[in-house]
């Protein structure tokens, strides 16, 4: 298995996902990828992990949350993070289609640490991704 920081996704739409694959590989970037169709199933996955399993020492967890899910929507995730237990070791990114002013700082205010537009470059995304999960030193 890779030992690399895995990447976490929530975007329900297969174009979106294809580009931001695409866009990760032409930046290099080897993370494993987990793809989430929805915020409910991401949360799922992250409660259902043994203790063992989330991060402790070393680089946070990457997330990316569309705003525009089924089921549970980009803002729901981000409103449930911040309760969550280990929540201090995940940075979310929301990458959304939405630039408007309110849903940038409702993301920001949620928690995110950025509010991205698609269609997001490679060299946006891999700088991001590169500067997210540096080693945390404690």
């Amino acid at each position: 298995m890779n030992d690399l920081t895995p990447i976490l996704i929530a975007e329900d739409s297969d174009d979106d996902f294809f580009f931001f694959r695409r866009a990760l590989r032409a930046a290099q970037v080897e993370n494993p990828v987990l793809r989430f169709r929805d915020g409910s199933e991401l949360i799922r996955f992250l409660e259902s992990l043994p203790p063992e399993d989330y991060p402790s020492a070393g680089p946070p967890w990457l997330l990316f949350v569309d705003l525009t899910m089924p089921i549970m929507n980009g803002f729901d995730v981000l409103q449930w993070l911040q309760s969550w237990k280990h929540a201090e070791k995940m940075r979310a990114i929301v990458l959304s289609g939405s630039h408007r002013e309110d849903d940038v700082k409702r993301s920001l205010g949620l928690g995110a640490i950025d509010h991205l537009v698609k269609p997001i470059t490679p060299a946006v995304l891999g700088a991001i991704v590169m500067d997210t999960l540096k080693p945390v030193h404690v």
